[in-house]
């Protein structure tokens, strides 16, 4: 994406989720986005047979690097009860059918966002990747285990995605008393 995202709360993601703006099949897409940390553009060209005994394997589209590792059961469960498609398919099936559904994900979530009433000016589908993010470093606090998750080439990249914000950074600052 283009422009700046940011990691969203817990709060704005069950507004967001819970969203009468929100359709079943991006409702699916954003909690794989949540459970995984996978990109949007992957989960988009994901298929039933990607999913083999709780493992999603992939080739991911960005890096050209493989990605395999254990997925939620609770979700594979909920995309096969909740199924928009009848193929093997989970969003899409071809480049087109990709790009327009990465599209109608990002409309649905400023719809839903304006809607609730949520400040959409730095949420996109990245944010959901962001929050997976950030919430792994914050129950954590290994920066390096976030990486792995992301599958980032570099600590530096992963260090984007949980910028610490000033606002915290200023309080937890003005609270510090040690050694005096």
């Amino acid at each position: 994406m283009g422009k700046m995202t940011k990691a969203i709360s817990k709060e704005e993601i069950d507004t967001i989720l819970g969203s009468i703006k929100i359709k079943q099949d991006v409702r699916n897409a954003l909690l794989v986005e949540l459970n995984t940390g996978l990109r949007i553009q992957d989960i988009a060209r994901l298929r039933y047979n990607d999913i083999q005994f709780g493992k999603l394997e992939i080739i991911e589209k960005k890096t050209k690097k493989p990605q395999i590792t254990r997925i939620n059961m609770e979700l594979v469960e909920y995309l096969f009860k909740n199924r928009t498609r009848e193929d093997n398919f989970i969003f899409a099936s071809n480049e087109k059918e990709v790009k327009a559904f990465v599209r109608k994900v990002q409309d649905q979530i400023l719809k839903a966002c304006d809607y609730e009433n949520i400040d959409s000016t730095f949420i996109s589908t990245h944010s959901f990747r962001k929050s997976f993010a950030t919430l792994a470093y914050n129950e954590t606090k290994d920066i390096m285990f976030v990486q792995q998750l992301l599958n980032h080439s570099s600590v530096s990249v992963t260090q984007k995605y949980i910028r610490v914000n000033k606002e915290k950074a200023d309080d937890y600052r003005g609270k510090q008393r040690l050694g005096f």
